[in-house]
């Protein structure tokens, strides 16, 4: 977690504001920055058939709270559907990946703590994506995670 948050006034953003990342394709707004706020907040949108597979984060704790759609969250002891309003608690250090098996956009809140990696991780795969028009290759992902203490598998 940063030594202290920097951010020192109230603000507030609409539904259309934030910084808007690419991350292979799904859309995610930053809501909360950590550096400024002490924890990451975004708002991830993901297409049908999008999918994280199984990784886990060494420094970061998250937590996704479904909008609209359904998730299929894929933990160590099998896959767990959760839809509007369910809630996945993902402790630093724990296996999980995820998928939208829907036909519709899946839309979820992302929040980790202390979130600084997770944030500058998802700016990366950004600015990759960006450079490589025929996207990244699955090393090239999995050499970006290790950069940020994500290990796939």
């Amino acid at each position: 977690m940063p030594d202290r948050v920097t951010e020192t006034r109230a603000t507030a953003l609409t539904a259309d504001e934030g910084e808007v990342l690419d991350v292979f394709g799904a859309s995610m707004a930053v809501k909360a920055d950590p550096a400024l706020h002490g924890m990451f907040l975004g708002d991830h949108r993901v297409p049908p058939g999008f999918l994280v597979p199984p990784h886990v984060h060494q420094a970061d704790a998250e937590v996704f709270f479904v909008l609209e759609g359904e998730l299929t969250l894929l933990l160590p002891e099998g896959e767990r559907r959760i839809g509007p309003g369910g809630a996945a608690r993902l402790p630093a250090g724990s296996r999980h990946g995820f998928r939208n098996d829907g036909a519709a956009e899946a839309r979820f809140l992302v929040a980790s703590s202390p979130g600084l990696q997770n944030l500058e991780m998802f700016r990366h795969f950004d600015r990759a994506g960006r450079s490589s028009p025929g996207g990244l290759t699955p090393p090239e992902i999995v050499a970006i995670c290790g950069e940020y203490g994500v290990t796939m598998g």
